[in-house]
């Protein structure tokens, strides 16, 4: 080994440079390079100690460039805006030089012994109460007992979903977080430590407008690729869940409920209006008649009675036929009768059988333009509360508002016309250039239409699940994400013959790029969509796929939200090739009382952790409706969505029977489901 000129020590192999601590295996060199490059430090070394049998940590040893020591705290916050919260050392050390031996080079036994903070220990409590609450907030939407501060987020199976669904709780406990907190500082240990006495109670977003909002709503990215990608039947893309309601259910509360949503969440009160020149501008109304979205119908038939000798039996069959029959002409009636110029884009929808026999069911519809999958939790979790209020007070309070769209709309075309995204060209530009957009198929000719779709469904078994969100993400360093991406890349190499093929990502798009904006409990649609193209190494192996993904994704600018905006606000990108499959990872449901991802359709729904456990939505049903109009032009010829629903890894691959046929599909699920079980099972 010999030093570097940046101070660090290079070393003849890998094997003295590598080391294995808590599952996670690190380049110790990564983290010398790191802190040499601190404007203190002159020379660093970074070794893996075990004082303590059994428990091996990361010490750092430094030589200072100056009289005067850097603060410990200052080195840790370095270390951790670069690399990951494990390979962040335990502790520093300031010596005066660096101990040699006689050969010049590192006399590791000289090495004083650290001071390290605290044993290692499988669970930690907490100690403070910013740490109680944190320890709480995660406990509850990641759906586990208890939490300790030193356990990881993402080893705990959180994502990026997840983590706004902490910064949203965590700000209503007084404390002012951001998901970049989170990815940063994975341990609460490290969060909390982070939270000065100025965050707790207060909020760096700014105060969000707390009364109705109204008024015209600027262009988004999303919002102009859809209405660019959806000439046929614009006002017939909607999301929807269905419920089955307790017997005992309060349809007054339940209105008054709704009411509180359309006082809440201002995009659903939205209005799209096509001009002469055939573009669309949007408005958000002052007000809505809650009778307008709220309705109740009677449905023929006892839903659900029991029978009562073979008789009643055949009558009773006979009447839940009727019912199902009209609920589900119910159910397409007002997924197909929204009217994007007058409204409402939003409906809430009760189907209850004649003379009162048997529960009713609640269908729960929105146009696409006004919610996403992250808006499903907001919204079915405000409406379990309103509903809890106002059976038991006769009143809602929903809390304080976030950001509307109509203020983050203003300000992120505002930022795009000041050219915030202008330096991401050259990088978008080279995303689909060197990448095959095309797909192989069964028959080239044919159509695909959403009437044409069909999909295929492959599964992962709970144990293999838990596998893949706890277990593998520490042991490739990574995050599921990149993991379940490096799955795919592998199937689509098989299939297509190509090492880089492009695939359209979905990301919720609620990135924080405004000190001033916070989206953690806005409903609406933020969606980004942006290609990326995979690239995997010579070799197969699982480790050095990981590296390469892992790779190329970290360098998507701001998580894709710039792609939008260049190709549909700015036009710079206009005509830009489209990949012909996408890949949308929803999260997880069906933990801490998330819901179930059941009756979502391709777009996904479900609940924020605390609203499905309650009685008004304890019950999910499939929708069996249509969400899409059947003539539309589908966007991709495969979609893949992904979930995690009920401690199952779901994945469904839609498609269109005109063009692929179902077993050619059929072994693209089990291949993928395949290499995640390969994985999972290390």
């Amino acid at each position: 080994m010999r030093w570097r000129a940046d101070g660090t020590l290079e070393y003849a192999g890998r094997g003295d440079d590598q080391v294995k601590i808590r599952g996670f295996r690190i380049e110790l060199g990564e983290i010398e390079s790191v802190l040499s490059s601190h404007p203190s430090v002159a020379q660093s070394v970074v070794v893996a100690r075990e004082d303590r049998p059994g428990v091996k940590r990361l010490a750092a040893y430094l030589v200072t460039d100056g009289d005067e020591a850097p603060e410990m705290d200052a080195l840790r916050e370095h270390v951790a805006s670069a690399l990951p919260e494990y390979m962040v050392p335990a502790a520093f050390v300031v010596l005066d030089a660096l101990p040699l031996n006689a050969n010049g080079k590192l006399d590791r036994r000289a090495l004083p012994a650290p001071e390290f903070a605290s044993a290692d220990a499988a669970y930690v409590a907490p100690r403070t109460e910013s740490e109680r609450l944190l320890c709480g907030v995660w406990a509850e939407v990641l759906g586990l007992e208890r939490v300790g501060i030193e356990d990881n987020f993402f080893d705990l199976g959180g994502d990026s979903i997840i983590s706004l669904q902490v910064v949203s709780r965590a700000r209503r406990a007084g404390l002012a977080l951001s998901s970049r907190d989170v990815f940063l500082h994975p341990t609460i240990s490290t969060l909390a430590a982070g939270l000065t006495e100025a965050d707790q109670g207060s909020d760096d977003a700014g105060p969000a407008q707390q009364g109705i909002v109204s008024g015209p709503v600027a262009p988004t990215p999303v919002r102009e690729w859809y209405f660019d990608t959806h000439p046929v039947a614009p006002e017939h893309f909607n999301m929807s869940t269905a419920f089955q309601l307790p017997e005992d259910v309060d349809l007054d509360a339940l209105r008054i409920a709704v009411g509180a949503l359309l006082s809440q969440h201002d995009a659903l009160r939205s209005t799209f209006t096509r001009t002469a020149e055939g573009t669309w501008t949007g408005h958000i109304t002052s007000a809505l008649d809650v009778d307008s979205v709220f309705t109740v119908h009677e449905l023929a038939g006892d839903l659900g009675g029991a029978a009562n000798g073979d008789a009643d039996a055949d009558a009773d069959a006979g009447a839940d036929a009727d019912a199902d029959a009209q609920w589900r002409a119910l159910v397409i009636r007002t997924q197909s009768g929204l009217d994007l110029e007058h409204g409402p884009l939003f409906r809430v929808v009760v189907g209850v059988p004649c003379g009162g026999g048997g529960p009713a069911r609640l269908l729960i519809t929105a146009h696409h333009l006004v919610i996403d999958g992250v808006s499903w939790r907001i919204l079915l979790s405000d409406l379990a509360t309103a509903y809890d209020q106002a059976v038991s007070v006769a009143a809602t309070d929903l809390g304080p508002k976030s950001t509307s769209v109509r203020a983050w709309a203003d300000r992120f075309t505002t930022h795009v016309r000041d050219g915030g995204f202008g330096g991401q060209l050259e990088y978008w530009r080279s995303v689909t250039s060197a990448a095959d957009t095309r797909l192989p198929m069964d028959t080239p000719d044919g159509g695909n239409k959403v009437v044409d779709q069909a999909a295929v469904m492959a599964y992962l078994d709970v144990d293999d699940t838990h596998a893949l969100l706890h277990q593998v993400p520490g042991r490739f360093r990574t995050q599921i994400n990149d993991v379940l991406l490096a799955a795919l890349a592998r199937t689509l190499r098989t299939w297509t013959g190509h090492d880089r093929v492009a695939v359209n990502l979905e990301g919720h798009g609620r990135e924080e790029l405004f000190d001033d904006i916070d989206l953690t409990r806005t409903v609406g649609w933020f969606t980004s969509i942006y290609p990326v193209a995979l690239e995997l190494p010579e070799t197969d192996d699982w480790p050095a796929t990981m590296r390469s993904v892992k790779r190329q994704l970290r360098t998507v600018p701001d998580r894709g939200v710039g792609y939008g905006a260049l190709r549909y606000l700015s036009g710079e990108l206009a005509g830009d090739p489209d990949p012909r499959i996408s890949f949308n990872y929803l999260g997880q449901f069906g933990i801490g009382g998330t819901g179930s991802a059941a009756g979502t359709g391709s777009t996904g729904g479900g609940t924020e952790a605390g609203a499905a456990d309650r009685g008004l939505l304890s019950t999910s049903l499939a929708t069996d409706g249509q969400e899409h109009g059947p003539q539309q032009e589908r966007n991709h010829l495969i979609d893949v969505v992904a979930v995690v629903d009920e401690g199952r890894f779901v994945v469904t691959w839609f498609y269109s029977t005109a063009v692929h046929r179902e077993p050619t599909v059929t072994a693209l699920a089990e291949d993928f489901i395949a290499g995640l079980r390969s994985v999972s099972r290390g």
